[in-house]
């Protein structure tokens, strides 16, 4: 198995570069017809990077696409940090689709809300477009506790959800340990 998956990386790093080159990654609907004469672990594979690759992208028709199939993959807040970058009008984004899951999300947060932060704040004409996002993102109860115990840092005195801290001090008070 260890070999196959060696075979496996190595196809899927050739595919998506050819799939980026004749510019077919912009459509999930050509990229199934393009690999379809591939191995169904392979497709499979793919397939599930190709929703994280859309999901940071915010390319939320072919995300949709790919979820139909039933592709999956785990949301990091790295994952969340480059589809909030990728807002840049008022359709609808990948985040707010997503909003139950990536209010559950519980991963190392580390500088993605300072990044979302600065990207909040470097265009003011783009910020109505990502309010949404930021109070999905407020609803995360990890988010909530990595901004409570690093309260001086100015991205967690916007990131932080006074009501939902309230809760988590009565609820779940180990988390904010």
């Amino acid at each position: 198995m260890s070999d196959r998956l060696h075979e496996i990386i190595a196809q899927i790093g050739v595919l998506h570069n050819e799939l980026i080159n004749n510019e077919k990654i912009k459509d999930a609907n050509l990229v199934f017809e393009y690999i379809e004469d591939y191995d169904s672990d392979i497709q499979e594979h793919y397939l599930n990077l190709l929703l994280q690759f859309y999901f940071q992208k915010n390319e939320l028709n072919n995300l949709k696409e790919l979820l139909l199939v039933g592709a999956k993959f785990d949301i990091r807040f790295s994952d969340i940090k480059d589809a909030f970058l990728n807002i840049t009008n008022n359709r609808d984004n990948v985040i707010e689709f997503m909003d139950e899951s990536i209010v559950f999300v519980k991963d190392e947060i580390k500088n993605e809300l300072k990044d979302m932060f600065d990207y909040y704040n470097s265009n003011e004409e783009n910020q109505v477009n990502l309010e949404q996002s930021i109070e999905i993102l407020k609803r995360n109860r990890y988010v909530c506790a990595y901004c409570h115990k690093n309260i001086e840092k100015e991205e967690c005195k916007f990131f932080l959800n006074e009501d939902l801290l309230e809760s988590l001090k009565r609820d779940l008070p180990y988390l904010l340990k």
